[in-house]
């Protein structure tokens, strides 16, 4: 039997897949940008194949929904709800930034995660790491740069060291040096990524839990409930519904 694990919420793809205890047998993370849709399902077959098992070992799906790319989103949970639905088995959605966090929780110190969201913005959360465990400080939202780095600022203890995580941090730790000025920065831009072996150590006391859940007869049904944190409209979506409210406003005239 196997659980897996998927998040398509970046531009990389991170797989895993585990044993009943959550032991992980395999992983798999590479930079595809915009090609997740094309090789998720191969590449999941090939590292299920690589641990000798196949669709009908699994037990348990984790999922990263996001915030994300949207496109990329929809990808990964469309995928995990397949397979739970298929097998009619438990499945857990996680946030994708925590799991991208989750690669820095051995360390001391304030762990920030941006992803580009465009326009000067940033799908963002700050965590407090300590030895093996994250307590979220600043809830996952689409901040402004600013507004983000300036909570940031105002929840640091002296002497903190700064842990900048995600694809436009180099520039962001450029531009607000000076506010970091009293801290120990670290920047992870190039490596930073969501790991299938992290979402399996997060995600897997629920879907654990889940599992010997007497009522397993609903756990394929549960699989439509979840749903992706985009935190914003996509741009057709935003645009569609902009001119729609131009329309409105002609009509009411």
């Amino acid at each position: 039997m196997a659980l897996l694990a998927i998040d398509t919420a970046t531009p990389t793809l991170a797989l895993a897949v585990a044993d009943h205890s959550g032991q992980v047998l395999a992983s798999w993370s590479t930079k595809t940008p915009k090609m997740h849709a094309t090789y998720v399902n191969q590449l999941l077959d090939d590292m299920l194949a690589t641990v000798s098992c196949d669709p009908r070992d699994i037990e348990g799906v984790i999922v990263g929904v996001g915030p994300g790319s949207y496109t990329g989103i929809r990808i990964g949970v469309t995928a995990a709800k397949i397979y739970a639905f298929a097998r009619g088995v438990p499945l857990v959605g996680l946030s994708s930034l925590t799991a991208a966090a989750y690669a820095l929780a051995m360390q001391r110190g304030m762990v920030v995660v941006m992803w580009d969201a465009r326009r000067q913005s940033v799908y963002g959360a700050a965590y407090r790491a300590h030895d093996g465990a994250l307590t979220c400080v600043l809830s996952e939202q689409r901040y402004d740069i600013a507004s983000l780095i300036t909570a940031v600022s105002n929840m640091l203890h002296p002497g903190e060291a700064v842990y900048l995580l995600g694809d436009v941090v180099e520039g962001v730790a450029q531009q607000y040096a000076t506010v970091f000025a009293d801290h120990s920065v670290m920047i992870y831009d190039r490596t930073a990524s969501v790991h299938g072996e992290h979402l399996l150590a997060l995600g897997y006391p629920e879907l654990h839990k889940k599992m010997l859940s007497l009522e397993v007869s609903d756990h394929g049904k549960d699989a439509h409930g979840l749903v992706p944190r985009y935190l914003q409209l996509a741009e057709a979506e935003a645009r569609w519904l902009e001119k729609r409210r131009g329309s409105s406003s002609n009509e009411s005239e």
